[in-house]
């Protein structure tokens, strides 16, 4: 972690609701969505796909999607999720060659590490779960595909294991320019749901769950950025705390959970304002690019 005084905030937009039993966002939907999240300040869109599409029809989404936001707004980094699929590279991400080949990858994501997220079932147990990630073998995989075409990685830290990893790639030299470490932190929510109450998963939003985190990340230069699954992260004490240490912040509906009732943009611009009460402006565009590849303080 780079003990520098803390330059501009970077803030991505996580902007799809992933509610059950709610209507998924249409293609005009997640383009919208991303334009007046990147308009409000973001630099950094993470979205999701119709996943009931086959995955030709998906890859063909993502592509027209990412696509279409890049000519608006060309240094934006955008992503998609996992498409469905065991298989890392052919299944899971078809979307990246594609992406590729067009001209539209600018970040992907790799989550290093299997996480049990736990589900309440009646008795209020979290005896069933969802499972996500990627085992190493296969995020090693993601890592050489991404260094073959110089994408920068979105590094999803979900435990603490999760970080020893892209920790030890870190040191290597493994990942692309602009690769960043997110460190997400179980909220008192269950992604998928509005207001469901889970049991979580790793650390607790806690400024001592963060600084653990950065205590093992010293002498890292990757940037890092922050998120609550499951909860606000604005209204949490690590997102000041973030700040004030040279972190950056992941608001948007998706990681809410339903705990709010802002929309897209209406989280950058809470975002923009909670960064400029700390001193730090926002980066986005260009400058964004140059925060997250080292060219910028």
């Amino acid at each position: 972690m780079s003990s520098t005084t803390p330059g501009p905030v970077v803030i991505e937009a996580a902007i799809t609701p992933l509610r059950k039993g709610q209507p998924l966002q249409t293609t005009e939907q997640i383009i919208h969505e991303a334009t007046e999240s990147l308009a409000a300040g973001a630099a950094i869109v993470h979205h999701h796909h119709d996943f009931r599409q086959t995955r030709e029809d998906a890859v063909a989404q993502v592509v027209h999607v990412e696509s279409e936001l890049l000519k608006a707004y060309p240094d934006a980094f955008v992503y998609n999720d996992y498409l469905a699929g065991d298989r890392i590279m052919e299944e899971k991400n078809a979307h990246l060659p594609a992406l590729a080949a067009a001209g539209a990858l600018t970040m992907a994501a790799l989550d290093p590490g299997l996480t049990q997220f736990g589900m309440l079932t009646d008795d209020g147990l979290p005896n069933r779960h969802v499972q996500g990630g990627a085992d190493y073998a296969s995020a090693h995989e993601v890592v050489e595909f991404t260094r073959g075409t110089g994408t920068p990685l979105s590094l999803g830290v979900y435990d603490p294991s999760n970080l020893r990893w892209i920790l030890a790639y870190a040191a290597k030299g493994m990942f692309p320019a602009g690769s960043m470490i997110k460190l997400y932190f179980g909220g008192e929510y269950q992604l998928g749901g509005d207001r469901w109450p889970t049991a979580g998963f790793g650390l607790p939003p806690t400024r001592q769950a963060l600084d653990m985190y950065l205590s093992m990340m010293e002498g890292c230069d990757l940037p890092w950025i922050v998120s609550i699954q499951g909860g606000v992260l604005l209204d949490s004490e690590i997102a000041v705390r973030a700040l004030e240490l040279g972190g950056h912040l992941r608001v948007g509906v998706e990681d809410t959970a339903g705990a709010t009732a802002m929309t897209n943009r209406e989280t950058v611009e809470a975002a923009v304002a909670l960064a400029a009460k700390a001193g730090r402006p926002v980066a986005a565009g260009a400058e964004a690019n140059l925060v997250l590849k080292g060219g910028a303080a």
